[in-house]
Formats: C-alpha cells, sequence, structure tokens
C-alpha cells in the first residue's frame, strides 16, 4: 500500500472513530447534546469555522468515495502466486501464473528419487524472465552436483514443453542431508530393542 492511502486511511479512521465515540457517549447520556450543540455553535461562531467543519466534511466524502470505488490495495503482492506471463495470440490470451509454475517445479523435483522435500519460490523480473530458486533435502549417498545439474535440465524442460516459457536461472539450496529410509527406520528399531533390553 502507498504512502498516501495508509496516510488516508489512518485520518479517514481517526475522524470515523472519533465520531463513533462521540455518538456512543451521547447515546449512552455521558455526553448532553446540548454541550454537542454549544460545541458546533462555537465552532461556526469563530472566524474560519464553517470553512473548517467544510472542509473536514469534504476530506470525508472524499476518503469515503475513494474507498468504495478505487480500492488502494496493490493487485498482486510482490510474492502472490497469481502473478505471472501473460502471453497472447490471435485468439486470445493466457496468464501462466507463478502458482503453475511452482506446481511444474514441484512435481518435477517429484521425480527424483535422490531428492526428499523441496521449497519452490518463482521470481518473474520486469523483462518477464524467470527465475527458480529451489530449496531442497538430498540423500546421504546423494552426488549433489550430478542431481542438481540434472535437476535443473529437467526442469527446464518441462517448463519449456508445458508453457513455452524459458527458465532464466534455477538456483539450487541444499538445506539438508537425509538418511535414506530404510535406514532412519532400522535406526528406529534399534533404538526401540535397546530401549526394551534396558527394562
Amino acid at each position: 500500500m502507498k504512502f498516501l492511502d495508509k496516510l488516508g486511511l489512518a485520518i479517514f479512521s481517526i475522524i470515523v472513530l472519533i465520531l463513533s465515540i462521540l455518538l456512543c457517549l451521547m447515546f449512552f447520556g455521558f455526553i448532553d447534546m446540548a454541550v454537542i450543540t454549544v460545541a458546533l455553535n462555537n465552532l461556526m461562531g469563530i472566524q474560519n469555522g464553517i470553512y473548517i467543519t467544510v472542509g473536514i466534511l469534504v476530506l470525508l466524502i472524499l476518503l469515503s468515495i475513494k474507498c468504495l470505488f478505487f480500492p488502494s490495495w496493490e493487485r498482486h503482492d510482490k510474492g502472490s502466486d497469481e502473478e505471472g506471463i501473460l502471453l497472447q495470440n490471435d485468439n486470445g490470451k493466457l496468464l501462466i501464473t507463478k502458482g503453475t509454475i511452482k506446481n511444474l517445479v514441484n512435481g518435477t523435483v517429484e521425480e527424483f528419487k535422490d531428492l526428499e522435500g523441496s521449497y519452490v519460490e518463482v521470481e518473474i523480473d520486469e523483462n518477464n524472465e524467470v527465475c527458480v530458486n529451489l530449496t531442497i533435502n538430498v540423500h546421504k549417498e546423494t552426488i549433489i552436483k550430478d542431481v542438481s545439474t540434472k535437476l535443473q535440465n529437467k526442469i527446464k524442460e518441462v517448463v519449456r514443453k508445458a508453457t513455452d516459457l524459458e527458465i532464466k536461472e534455477i538456483n539450487i539450496k541444499v538445506k539438508d542431508v537425509e538418511k535414506e529410509k530404510t535406514e532412519r527406520t532400522e535406526e528406529k528399531e534399534n533404538v526401540k530393542k535397546s530401549n526394551t533390553t534396558e527394562e
């Protein structure tokens, strides 16, 4: 949200809050209606009082119109999966979203048996160039350099085939080295056995 939008919303909220509190206090009898009437008469009586009142009312009207008809939220967050690349041809338009590219990358990662768990981030720059940041866990015996090269090539190929988009770069971060499932299962069984023998 832009600074002016935030400022306008803050001013609008403060004015509405003050008016709401005054109305509540009036309804519950904490403030007499005569006090409000006297305050308004005094405001109108001072020099430029009418201009101040009209200015506040016009400001409220403008802020209300802006909030109702010109929403201030940004259409896409930077990390939004709905953001994407718009392709156009004679038949119409096609929006390929970040979410689509993420799903293609995740599907490709799942095909690699040496990998376990992944986190994908897709970035699209002003020139519609796609960059994929991929965080993975690998198994203990994996040759990381070979697997990462194969994975990068495979992801580029899958995305190109499915969407006709070229990926500028695929950055891979290996977060952890996992033990093979069979090793982990055996370790758990050994721990259970040692616990039962100790008892």
